[in-house]
């Protein structure tokens, strides 16, 4: 609070951004356990330890599962106890549980070191930096939280090619380490100085209105976050669960990531069997996060323009021809080519629910509508690339599984055009 105050004082630009840049460190972190970063230690994991790629992938599952557990539990938290402290705990478990991955030489170590890391990913780090965003810009919300994933498609580059430089020089093992110390020394003091809840205790506004003038009345520190009473644009989680909108959000959650993440997991694998080579394959992961990370803040400031749901149609549009493409990728213009459609799918399948939600139910209980809609995603990234693996176990092939991704996102860029944005009802006179 005490350097927040000191800088919003001094600095020439609204101090959200701030906030902005500070949480997407942890975004970039987050990125460490991402699924195209295993994707690269498939290969060589199956190789060096023996373990079946099922297996591998069963741990993205794992993630999952305990995040379904956790998510309404850390919702509650950030909602509670504020986004700074769940985002610091956030990178300090992610920091620990990848550096531990270097002595996992067994499945059972393995599946609780990565899964730890992959809790963050899904709950705490997303959803901790996108609320706080959120709290501090609301006309210009798709930005913020556009750059904020857009930290995180750095990272998803930096992490991927990190990974893959150091086990073609110096094994797994220090491959694992190296993403650990690179998570805290970049996100850990940020979060730990820099976030600060809202712009209401700081005097400030939210997108720093008025020229970010300080407010005659600022909420004194501790006092906790806005309720939905203190707020009247938002809705209580038990009121956001009644809307038919809200439904189809967790399954278009449950749709995108089952199809994204089973494609993320195991698309370098599927790179090496078409004859790529592992640089190769890392670098056609890489360039989906550039691009990725190019479009990130366009698709945010996209989502101040065009309605939310004919976003997420196209974006899901989107996701089926990547997928298709992928049959063509046994080249590397056509594996480039996929990629520039997954990397658009990941800047939208980050920002789209995430401008969605609170667009939707405000900012007050953000937290807690987040904690719970996330369990859809969760399921999604626990079926996807376990379902993958299977199938290629015992099929010796990706083909049927594709067409099984093609055609779920194509339904799903039809039932998201039924997600309009709620409206409360009036009691009858």
């Amino acid at each position: 609070m005490f350097l927040a105050s000191r800088l919003q004082r001094i600095l020439p630009f609204y101090y959200g951004w701030v906030v902005v840049g500070a949480s997407g460190t942890a975004v970039f972190a987050r990125m460490a356990p991402a699924i195209t970063t295993l994707t690269v230690f498939i290969y060589p994991m199956s190789q060096e330890l023996g373990w079946s790629r099922t297996l591998i992938a069963g741990a993205v599952s794992a993630g999952a599962l305990s995040s379904i557990v956790l998510s309404p539990a850390i919702g509650w938290a950030i909602d509670r106890f504020g986004s700074r402290p769940v985002l610091v705990a956030g990178v300090l478990t992610v920091g620990a549980s990848m550096t531990s991955l270097a002595w996992a030489t067994i499945p059972a170590t393995f599946y609780v070191a990565y899964a730890a890391g992959r809790v963050v990913f899904h709950t705490a780090a997303p959803i901790g930096a996108s609320t706080v965003a959120s709290r501090w810009f609301i006309r210009m919300r798709g930005r913020a939280i556009g750059v904020i994933f857009l930290c995180g498609a750095i990272g998803g580059v930096v992490f991927t090619m990190l990974a893959a430089v150091v086990i073609d020089n110096h094994g797994v093992a220090a491959a694992w380490i190296s993403l650990g110390v690179v998570t805290l020394a970049v996100a850990l003091l940020p979060n730990l100085l820099l976030v600060e809840e809202r712009p209401e205790s700081l005097g400030l506004t939210p997108d720093g209105e008025a020229g970010g003038r300080p407010h005659p009345n600022p909420l004194p520190e501790g006092e906790g976050i806005l309720t939905p009473r203190q707020e009247g644009d938002s809705w209580t989680a038990r009121e956001a669960m009644r809307t038919a909108s809200f439904w189809i959000l967790v399954v278009m959650g449950f749709a995108t990531f089952f199809v994204h993440a089973g494609v993320n997991v195991h698309i370098a694998a599927y790179l090496r069997d078409q004859g790529l080579s592992l640089t190769n394959a890392a670098s056609v992961v890489t360039a989906s996060w550039v691009v990725s990370a190019l479009g990130s803040v366009g698709w945010g400031w996209m989502m101040e323009r065009v309605p939310a749901r004919l976003m997420y149609s196209g974006m899901m549009a989107l996701l089926s021809g990547a997928v298709l493409l992928l049959f063509l990728a046994n080249n590397i213009v056509g594996a480039f080519s996929a990629a520039v459609l997954i990397g658009l799918v990941a800047a939208g399948g980050n920002i789209t629910p995430a401008v969605v939600y609170a667009d939707y139910y405000g900012r007050a209980s953000l937290g807690k509508i987040r904690g719970i809609g996330e369990i859809g995603v969760l399921l999604g990234q626990s079926t996807g690339p376990l379902l993958a693996g299977l199938i290629f176990d015992l099929r010796g092939s990706y083909t049927l599984i594709f067409i099984a991704y093609a055609a779920t996102a194509s339904a799903g860029s039809l039932l998201v055009l039924n997600a309009r944005r709620p409206a409360r009802q009036t009691p009858s006179p």
